[in-house]
């Protein structure tokens, strides 16, 4: 299955909601899970942002979507003059580069399985954005995708990267797994654990099943693996940890448990502390200052 979408728009906030509409128009009749579909939604609002923010007045721009059956590849490409990929990285010294930039390119780096930045002075620059799809059952993007992997000559584009030197069933094993810690299934999840499935098995982005079910709001589960050993403070490829990404979710209970837990608000980069004054969680703010209050106590 492939999908192609090619957007030519003017450099107006008023396309955004547009392209964003039409977009998830495409994907929930495919049947993509609304989760994905609410990850792509916002890091496509950035990225068009972000693009329009830095264009010319008058300038337009491209949105290019290509779908192949579980693989979603989005470039945002703006005809104007460029911009500093350092500054868009919220590396640049200017006052512009700080809390925006720097929102923005947190936000697409956490939600995005790839980000990409060009520039190109004088012609434009391109933001590219990768995201794996997840297809609900019996939708019409999950059989179209099914149909093209069992093609003969099917390359097998977007399927679960396995892990080194495992076999199919072994892949699949351990996708249901991440399932299970995403849906906060803790009670399977513990007792294959204590069979022997490592507590800090982790996919092909880094992301242990604890930062899966902490990025989803998962408590109990949270706790369960903890109790079964799984390490607080294991960063993902990113370098995003557990506590971080419960707070870029907004998910206050699971940043609770893990303050309980032991896990530092101050660890990582970014850190959960630098997480929460970005997006301006006063709540929890308060909450890591009180933890370490009581470490000092």
């Amino acid at each position: 299955m492939e999908l192609n979408l090619d957007l030519r728009l003017p450099r107006d906030a008023a396309s955004v909601p547009a392209v964003r509409q039409l977009l998830d128009s495409a994907l929930e009749t495919l049947g993509v899970e609304e989760s994905i579909r609410g990850d792509i939604e916002l890091m496509l609002s950035e990225a068009c942002g972000n693009v329009i923010r830095h264009a010319e007045a008058g300038d337009d721009y491209t949105v290019r979507v290509t779908i192949v059956d579980e693989r979603c590849v989005i470039k945002v490409i703006d005809s104007g003059r460029g911009f500093d990929v350092a500054a868009a990285d919220g590396d640049g010294a200017g006052p512009d580069s700080n809390a925006e930039s720097g929102r923005g390119m947190m936000i697409m780096r956490a939600l995005a399985d790839d980000v990409r930045f060009r520039s190109f002075p004088e012609s434009g620059a391109l933001v590219a954005l990768e995201k794996h799809l997840r297809y609900d059952a019996g939708s019409l993007g999950g059989k179209l995708s099914e149909a093209t992997s069992d093609h003969p000559g099917s390359d097998g584009a977007g399927s679960v990267r396995p892990l080194s030197g495992a076999d199919h069933e072994l892949e699949e094993f351990a996708t249901r797994l991440f399932d299970m810690a995403r849906n906060g299934q803790h009670e399977q999840l513990a007792t294959y654990v204590e069979a022997g499935v490592p507590a800090n098995l982790n996919n092909e982005k880094g992301d242990t099943l604890l930062m899966l079910a902490a990025y989803h709001g998962q408590t109990a589960t949270v706790r369960a693996l903890a109790a079964a050993g799984a390490d607080l403070e294991r960063p993902n490829d990113r370098g995003q940890r557990p506590l971080a990404g419960a707070v870029f979710k907004k998910e206050p209970e699971v940043v609770r448990a893990l303050l309980e837990l032991g896990a530092d608000p101050w660890a990582g980069e970014p850190s959960a502390a630098d997480t929460a004054r970005m997006f301006g969680h006063t709540e929890m703010l308060g909450w890591f200052e009180e933890a370490r209050s009581g470490q000092r106590s």
